[in-house]
């Protein structure tokens, strides 16, 4: 599962790069450029969606919720990393679609981050030790 983790981050990490490099590259004046710049940003959509759904699957299979957590982890710093470049480019580009995605951007990494903060606690949870006579004693 980790080489495919890093195939995934590898994908991802070059959809935001295209996506920023197309923002710097094309004229947002030019009528074409929308159209050529929409293409980017529904392709790091597909990424975000996909990639949470691959996180959601996966963190479900894992049997321990501290490597769950690590997972979740990943798709936040990937929703960082697109809300980064998205941060910037919504303001150049906001009738390509790059507010839109910014904002599902951003309810994707908290819903992320909540997750891997409940992953979190139900590893700390399972550390700690079940006290005293909490449960009667089996005869």
């Amino acid at each position: 599962m980790n080489d495919l983790l890093e195939v995934l981050t590898t994908v991802n990490r070059c959809q935001v790069t295209e996506l920023e490099k197309k923002g710097k590259e094309l004229d947002p004046k030019e009528y074409e450029s929308c159209e050529k710049f929409a293409v980017y940003v529904r392709n790091v959509q597909a990424a975000i969606i996909h990639t949470y759904q691959i996180t959601a699957f996966g963190s479900l299979k894992e049997s321990d919720p501290e490597k769950a957590a690590v997972l979740w982890r990943r798709m936040s710093d990937f929703c960082d990393s697109a809300l980064t470049v998205l941060k910037v480019l919504k303001g150049i580009f906001p009738g390509c679609g790059t507010p839109q995605l910014y904002d599902l951007t951003l309810d994707y990494k908290i819903e992320a981050d909540k997750r891997y903060h409940q992953n979190l606690e139900d590893s700390e949870c399972a550390k700690t030790p079940i006290p005293e006579g909490l449960f009667p004693k089996m005869s």
